[in-house]
């Protein structure tokens, strides 16, 4: 930044009056006589935003750009000022610091003034606050105008961006669903042929042989569950479920759950304890989709609570908000815990929460493997009955383990009122989401 010492005070003067006609010759006598020639090359800072204003600029030739910090690294630019326009006014009028960053955008001549003289004079002349103010006032309706337009280009690029991930998705979500059903029956041939074998006399006779096909029976029948699940979540995320609507007993159907994980709660020592559950009224809904429901919910405990812990399902009635009265079910555990920014994610297909073992752990073993598509289709089954899910958690720990609670609410149909004075025992039993019966 350079001073031009020859402009003299009457120069200044004559430099000065187009840009504040009006003012008066005293006035302009006083202006001129406070205000500094100064000469800035080209990417000079005149202005640094947060520093104090101790000055206003009148630019006489050359164009400034007046900028806007967002980090460290990066600024957004406002708008720019050229001959007779004055800036650097703001931070004075507010009695603050710089708002914006006013650079050079190629070599410039200003006219420096002080705040003193500046807002003395300001004082004495309406007219040049008025001028000020309207100057102010385009200023910010042009940078206004700006914002909106780069806004709604923004808004069209995200819109777009969105758009072509939804294909994106929907595309990958088809070739799962289409390769998962593509592959189930195969795997069900297999399935039944391993169990053939299984069976047969002479496999039976002979104990490594027996041990063999017991594992190629175990694991077909795991395979035999991800297609399901895949099938399952692909129905939900698409809307396709279908709801059989029929009276369900969630006590029966978690004695069903409790039988199906029988062999996998003994070998961890865990318990799975059941209370108010055989005093629940039949609900409507649709049986199978239910034991699934439950079936990933308790399923997620086990794999969460480390041996020797507990799975709580405690049910009860109660009136809900836009629900009217309810049943809910609660799926406690003495496990691991969800993170508070997990609350939400884990109900989200193909997501984990923590480190989960990567190799062909079971899915009961704790923190196993797994596809994560388990609180995903317990979610699509809950809403599709009209109820609600959520998780709650005091956090993630793997040494306290402070435990999770997953709610359930289902609303009980009018519908169901019917069916009331059916026995519990009457009740056909649901499908296990690997195509077994249980319950009943």
């Amino acid at each position: 930044m350079d001073s031009l010492p020859s402009l003299s005070q009457s120069d200044i003067k004559e430099l000065l009056r187009p840009i504040l006609f009006g003012l008066a010759e005293e006035d302009l006598d006083e202006l001129a006589e406070a205000a500094v020639p100064r000469r800035f090359p080209i990417g000079a800072v005149i202005c640094r935003e947060g520093d104090p204003g101790e000055a206003v600029y009148v630019t006489v030739q050359g164009h400034v750009e007046i900028l806007k910090r967002l980090d460290e690294e990066s600024e957004r630019y406002l708008h720019g000022v050229g001959p007779g326009e004055i800036f650097g006014e703001m931070a004075i009028l507010q009695e603050s610091v710089r708002t914006a960053t006013v650079r050079a955008a190629e070599p410039t001549t200003a006219l420096e003034i002080g705040k003193e003289p500046f807002l003395a004079v300001l004082g004495r002349s309406p007219s040049l606050g008025v001028r000020i103010l309207v100057r102010m006032t385009n200023r910010l309706r042009d940078t206004d105008q700006k914002a909106i337009m780069e806004l709604r280009e923004v808004n069209e690029q995200l819109t777009f961006a969105l758009r072509r991930l939804e294909r994106l998705d929907q595309t990958k979500s088809d070739f799962i669903r289409l390769s998962a059903h593509e592959l189930r029956t195969p795997v069900a041939a297999l399935m039944g042929y391993a169990q053939m074998m299984q069976n047969h006399p002479k496999v039976q006779a002979n104990p490594q042989l027996r041990e063999l096909v017991e594992g190629v029976v175990t694991g077909t029948s795991r395979l035999h569950r991800v297609f399901n699940s895949i099938l399952d979540v692909s129905r939900v995320m698409s809307g396709a479920v279908q709801i059989l609507h029929s009276p369900v007993s969630i006590h029966v159907i978690m004695q069903g759950i409790a039988l199906e994980f029988e062999q996998a709660l003994e070998e961890r020592n865990l318990t799975l304890e059941q209370v108010g559950l055989n005093n629940l009224p039949l609900c409507f809904g649709d049986p199978d989709l239910l034991y699934k429901v439950f079936y990933h919910l308790i399923n997620n405990g086990v794999k969460y609570t480390p041996d020797g812990g507990r799975i709580t399902v405690t049910g009860q009635t109660m009136d809900v908000p836009d629900l009217g009265s309810c049943i809910e079910v609660i799926v406690e555990d003495t496990g691991v815990g969800i993170a508070p920014q997990d609350l939400e994610l884990i109900f989200e297909k193909f997501y984990r929460t923590g480190e989960t073992a990567l190799h062909s752990s079971g899915t009961t073993t704790f923190k196993g493997g797994g596809p994560g598509l388990g609180l995903a289709i317990a979610r699509g089954g809950v809403q599709a009955h009209g109820g609600n899910i959520w998780a709650e958690s005091p956090g993630y720990d793997e040494e306290t383990c402070p435990g999770s609670r997953f709610i359930v609410q289902l609303p009980l149909a009018e519908a169901s009122q019917e069916f009331a004075t059916v026995p519990h025992g009457a009740l056909s039993g649901a499908t296990t989401p690997d195509g077994s019966v249980r319950g009943g």
